[in-house]
C-alpha cells in the first residue's frame, strides 16, 4: 500500500489543499501545482501550459463544463500520464483558456477512485492512500 502525504500551501496567509504533480506532454514531465477540489469532477490545466510546450490540447474531446458560479466553459480532454507522488497513472485531463482561476485544478475522474482521499483539516496535511487494484 502506497501513502503519499502532502502538506497545505500557505498563500495569502490562508492554507490551501495545493500539492505539487507532474504531467507528461510531448514525452516531457512538466512539475505542475494543482488545487483538490473535490467538486470538480476532472483535472483541467490552464491550456497556455500546453501551449508553451507545443502540445495540440485540441485534439482532445471538447466538452463543457459548468463552474463555481454557474457559467460553462469549453474544456479539451486528453488522455495523459499524471504523477501523483511516486504513483503514475493514466488519466483524463482537461485544458481550457476560460479556467479563471489563479491555479490548475485537480478533479475527481482517474483519480479518486484509485486512491482513499484524507483531508485532515487540523493538520494542515492531505493524505493519497493508493487503493489495491483487484483483477
Amino acid at each position: 500500500m502506497t501513502i503519499t502525504r502532502f502538506p497545505y500551501k500557505r498563500i495569502r496567509g490562508i492554507d490551501q489543499p495545493i500539492i505539487p504533480i507532474g504531467l507528461e506532454l510531448n514525452g516531457l514531465w512538466l512539475p505542475l501545482e494543482v488545487y483538490i477540489d473535490t467538486g470538480a469532477e476532472y483535472t483541467v490545466i490552464e491550456s497556455k501550459i500546453a501551449k508553451s510546450i507545443g502540445f495540440d490540447y485540441r485534439q482532445g474531446k471538447r466538452i463543457y463544463l459548468k463552474v463555481g458560479n454557474g457559467s460553462l466553459i469549453t474544456v479539451y480532454l486528453n488522455r495523459l500520464n499524471l504523477q501523483l507522488g511516486k504513483t503514475r497513472l493514466s488519466c483524463r485531463v482537461g485544458f481550457s483558456d476560460q479556467l479563471n482561476v489563479n491555479y490548475n485544478i485537480l478533479g475527481k475522474v482517474d483519480i479518486f477512485e484509485k486512491f482513499k482521499v484524507c483531508f485532515a483539516q487540523a493538520e494542515r496535511m492531505i493524505t493519497f492512500e493508493k487503493i489495491m487494484e483487484t483483477s
